[in-house]
């Protein structure tokens, strides 16, 4: 299974009505608890349950793994609640890198109380991610766990259990990389309104569901009546765009006035491709290099929460086309969206903070010294080396060369991912070593084939 791919373990219906909350009252904690409960079924599925372990007592199917999931996301917001967002000061979650100190320690009493008893459990390495790992481990995933399996398995085992503690061991890992992958922009803010996120997957989800599928013997047909085949007059694309446009706002003007921008963003797309004249000239690709490349230009320097409305207006465009010209794209949409839901707003935002925090003035001079040797590309990420290190594997996806070493001395090294491409320019040292210079975009890995195009 890709990388990207992700399976949803808990549906967004099911998360809003067991969280004990009006929608409304739903907060940006909230989401990122949905979103890592997903996140930690897909790791346990593709990357725990391998092997041996299928076999073992302790093996959970899809179901179970949702369970766990949502018991785990459960107990999880109940810490950060009381803890990291409550009685702490540390604020570990969005400050994971700094030492702890050993003295000037914190005037808030009862964070003094919880440094002091955590170090005796922790060996040179002070660090507020140390500090972060051993409660979740002691006050959620331990017990949660264990619990778990007795309850949900009637298996007989305690905290201490040696299957407990490595499958502890690895989502505690899964843990720390996603909140610092997703948690910097929504944790820091973690009581703000949420409802928005959830209405907007909320309705994505119901969308994707008006269509039931079932398999016969030459493939997959629509359980409802097919539209009969027809012969659609050849519409230019601005005018299909147009008439989309027309009959959403015709059905209901205030309910799908949101759709104007985003409508015309699609348009200003397909309009620039050469191969798209009439809207029979579409294919799925075009969905792709829509949603990989063109919004990841779109919203450099914007809000990459407004994404989601992009994703939402293409579910309803590629259902308005089934509709009105029977040009079938459902699938493919919802299998591409299932590859750029979160990839997507990552590198959107990553770029964001990335341009927000870099050095201009320094780049500029070493960009005009004609002594110091540059290249300039599109590089994807084949490895990446410890956040220390600081270190990528890069290839240049036009010449094919690889440059095995390039440091990369920036803090959104850890929302940077393996295969993601970075439109770069990279310097050689002092030290002869290479070094991004500068960047200009980070598109998701699933972008490759546009990019090579490039």
């Amino acid at each position: 299974m890709s990388e990207r791919y992700q399976k949803t373990f808990v549906s967004v219906r099911e998360f809003v009505e067991s969280w004990d909350k009006e929608i409304y009252q739903l907060t940006n904690l909230d989401f990122f608890i949905y979103l890592l409960i997903n996140n930690i079924g897909n790791h346990l599925e593709r990357q725990y349950f391998i092997g041996e372990r299928k076999e073992s007592p302790f093996y959970l199917d899809f179901d179970l793994l949702g369970s766990l999931c949502f018991n785990i996301g459960d107990n999880l917001e109940i810490f950060f609640k009381e803890n990291c967002f409550g009685k702490c000061s540390l604020n570990c979650p969005l400050d994971m890198d700094t030492i702890v100190p050993e003295n000037n320690l914190p005037e808030n009493s009862f964070t003094r109380k919880r440094i002091k008893l955590l170090s005796e459990y922790l060996v040179g390495d002070r660090s507020k991610e140390n500090f972060l790992r051993l409660d979740i481990l002691n006050f959620v995933l331990l017990d949660t766990l264990a619990h778990f399996y007795n309850e949900e398995l009637g298996l007989e085992v305690e905290e201490d259990d040696v299957a407990i503690l490595q499958m502890a061991e690895f989502i505690i890992n899964v843990i720390i990389q996603f909140i610092r992958i997703e948690g910097q922009g929504l944790l820091r803010n973690p009581y703000e309104n949420a409802q928005e996120y959830f209405q907007e997957l909320l309705e994505i989800e119901e969308e994707s569901r008006e269509d039931t599928w079932t398999v016969d013997e030459e493939g997959w047909t629509p359980e409802a009546e097919e539209h009969e085949q027809w012969d659609a007059p050849d519409d230019k694309i601005e005018m299909v765009i147009s008439r989309f446009l027309d009959e959403s706002l015709a059905n209901s003007p205030e309910r799908n006035d949101w759709m104007i921008p985003y409508v015309q963003m699609l348009q200003a797309f397909l309009q620039e491709q050469p191969d798209v004249y009439d809207v029979f000239d579409l294919r799925e690709d075009h969905l792709l290099e829509f949603l990989s490349t063109w919004l990841v230009q779109e919203y450099t320097m914007q809000d990459d929460r407004q994404v989601q409305h992009n994703f939402r207006m293409l579910a309803r465009f590629v259902t308005w086309l089934y509709n009105t010209y029977n040009i079938d794209f459902k699938r493919t949409f919802l299998s591409y969206y299932d590859k750029v839901k979160t990839d997507v707003p990552r590198v959107i935002r990553a770029l964001n903070y990335y341009l927000n925090e870099y050095d201009i003035f320094n780049t500029l001079l070493i960009r005009e010294a004609e002594d110091i040797e540059k290249v300039s590309g599109f590089y994807q990420i084949r490895a990446m080396g410890s956040f220390q290190s600081k270190v990528l594997h890069l290839e240049d996806l036009h010449k094919f060369h690889e440059f095995p070493v390039v440091k990369f001395y920036s803090n959104i090294f850890n929302q940077i991912r393996t295969g993601d491409i970075l439109q770069a320019t990279l310097f050689k040292n002092p030290n002869g070593l290479w070094e991004v210079l500068e960047i200009h975009f980070i598109y998701p890995g699933i972008a490759e084939r546009f990019i090579k195009t490039l």
